[in-house]
């Protein structure tokens, strides 16, 4: 119960702040044990606070009104030291936060952001900025981890991002256009002679292009006809490193005769090189592999420099894009035509063959088989008509050859239907 603070005791003098200032005082312990003390002006207002600070207690849901006084800004770089991620997901979760989150809400404190008004402006600015939805439902993701952080750190009571009011632009949904295999031929008989194999093993099993910059010579399996992916080459604050494959997802796909008989061929004439490279951060310990693509110099092959050049050659080459102009160093942008492609180009070979999602999903190396339905299913072939066969089937009573002479005594469908 609230208590008067000072109480009159007989024999004392009244001052001049007597029957001023906060005179209830309601005092309790903390989920920790710690004694604490709020004053008020009123005694109702003290009873009130006195009721819903032990049912807080009660039901666990309690928050320091200290707690929240830390700045968005600072949290988030207490977030960003303590997060477990990759150091090159670190680094993109630090630029949304400098970029997109500190300079709109990085000044406010914890305890004022559950309010979703905030949020949703925060988003406001973001699109007014010409941010496209997939950037901002981006930055709302890292936000929402860090107010999540927040909420078990006891900060704050719930997360304002995920309230129902918070709405965030509708991402267009862009359906993949596989190419043809005429183009993907096209594409890969234009690249260099050194990687026209790494060309036909990312379309014929479907590799993505890290994975096939990191290929080894003990990763494929002749006899048992099996590629084995075990790592990438990636790109960590702009130096090559071997990793996992992303996901870490380590895997087995199927190595088809052609691609096999390809590999042997471009084995003969550009001998495995060995590269040493860092293990997952730039300052890893080094580790060597025997890799089946590498350069002239024998080095590792550079994400962007490939991309820029010698695929974008390829692209030129096969009329997927235009020359490069005169004098210019850099070809025109193609954001649908990555590497990526011969692997888009894989998945809609094996599901125009009947191969089933689980199976492709494997094969590519997502966690979640729902993914690739949802990324592929409108390359599945129709159903139609296998539908119309079965259910016609189904119509389609069984015939028996009818024994007696007379068909006025048998039972069988083709008497009956005689009859």
């Amino acid at each position: 119960m609230p208590r008067r603070v000072c109480p009159e005791h007989k024999g004392k003098v009244p001052t001049s702040a007597h029957g001023k200032g906060k005179r209830w005082q309601v005092r309790y312990r903390d989920s920790s044990g710690e004694q604490r003390a709020v004053n008020f002006d009123r005694k109702v207002d003290a009873e009130a606070a006195a009721d819903s600070i032990g049912n807080d207690l009660r039901q666990g849901t309690y928050i320091d009104p200290g707690a929240g006084k830390i700045t968005l800004q600072r949290y988030a770089q207490q977030w960003l030291a303590a997060a477990t991620a990759g150091m090159g997901t670190v680094d993109a979760y630090e630029g949304v936060i400098r970029n997109h989150i500190e300079p709109h809400l990085g000044r406010y404190e914890l305890r004022s952001l559950p309010q979703p008004s905030l949020i949703q402006g925060w988003v406001k600015k973001l699109q007014e900025a010409g941010l496209e939805a997939s950037t901002i439902a981006w930055a709302a993701s890292i936000l929402t981890a860090i107010l999540d952080a927040a909420v078990d750190d006891g900060l704050i009571v719930k997360n304002p991002c995920k309230a129902n009011s918070v709405k965030l632009p509708r991402k267009p949904k862009k359906k993949i256009v596989p190419w043809s295999v005429e183009r993907v031929h096209a594409v890969i008989d234009h690249l260099p002679k050194r990687f026209q194999a790494g060309g036909k093993l990312t379309f014929g099993c479907g590799l993505r292009q890290g994975e096939v910059f990191g290929i080894g010579i003990d990763d494929i399996d002749f006899r048992k006809q099996l590629v084995r992916v075990n790592r990438q080459i990636k790109l960590v604050r702009s130096t090559m490193v071997f990793a996992l494959p992303k996901g870490d997802r380590v895997r087995e796909i199927p190595l088809p005769e052609e691609v096999a008989e390809v590999l042997k061929q471009h084995i003969k004439g550009f001998p495995p090189k060995q590269l040493a490279l860092p293990w997952r951060t730039p300052d890893g310990e080094k580790r060597t592999y025997r890799l089946l693509f590498t350069t002239d110099e024998g080095k590792g092959y550079h994400r962007s420099v490939f991309n820029q050049y010698e695929w974008k050659a390829a692209l030129a080459g096969a009329g997927v894009i235009p020359p490069r102009e005169k004098g210019s160093p850099r070809y025109a942008a193609a954001p649908d035509d990555g590497m990526h492609a011969l692997r888009h180009a894989y998945a809609s070979v094996l599901l125009d063959a009947g191969e089933s999602i689980k199976a492709l999903s494997e094969y590519l190396g997502h966690s979640d088989p729902g993914f690739t339905l949802r990324t592929y299913t409108h390359l599945m072939p129709q159903s139609e008509t296998r539908t119309r066969q079965a259910i016609n089937g189904a119509f389609t009573r069984p015939r028996t050859t009818c024994s007696a002479k007379d068909g006025r005594s048998c039972v069988c469908t083709e008497c009956a239907l005689a009859a």
